[in-house]
């Protein structure tokens, strides 16, 4: 499982280093243009979106899910432009030293996010993430939910009681 999770998260940075975040409708072609284009990528430095689409990830890990789910996540955080989210990547930034996210052993990186719980930035990222990932169809289909059942007559019409995926009551 682990080689699969570094896949995507691998698979993140490389979107975001190859200027995929326009395809996500988060980039302003002014200042994202300038971000995607620093040296700072081109030297190998990871950049804020390529640490809090890690991060995103690491709450919710959907291996099946497009890496640009977890971008999109990232983007919207930081389009907050919040000090909380300012002051914890400066936190992550400084607890792996040089070490990019994406290359931090994955117990180190769940301890650190764990310390990390009970504060706003962390808060902002799980209901951001959670917005994000379980407002996309892609997610529907991997999770078995068909969509709001309101425009269609509400769940009971929709097979309610075809439930199959439960065992059967004794």
């Amino acid at each position: 499982m682990l080689s699969s999770r570094r896949k995507v998260l691998v698979t993140i940075s490389q979107l975001i280093a190859a200027g995929g975040l326009a395809a996500c409708g988060g980039a302003d072609s002014n200042t994202q243009g300038q971000d995607m284009n620093s040296s700072a990528l081109h030297n190998g430095a990871e950049n804020d979106l390529q640490l809090l689409a890690g991060v995103a990830y690491d709450l919710l890990p959907f291996e099946d899910l497009d890496p640009m789910l977890y971008v999109t996540v990232a983007q919207r955080v930081l389009d907050l432009e919040s000090p909380a989210v300012a002051e914890a990547l400066t936190m992550l930034r400084d607890s792996n030293g040089s070490t990019p996210w994406l290359e931090v052993d994955e117990t180190q990186r769940i301890a650190l996010l764990s310390s990390l719980e009970q504060s706003a930035f962390f808060g902002t990222m799980r209901a951001t993430a959670i917005e994000v990932l379980f407002r996309d169809p892609e997610v529907f289909a991997l999770l078995g939910y068909g969509g709001s059942a309101i425009e269609q007559g509400g769940y009971i019409n929709r097979g309610f009681a075809d439930i199959t995926w439960l065992p059967e009551g004794k």
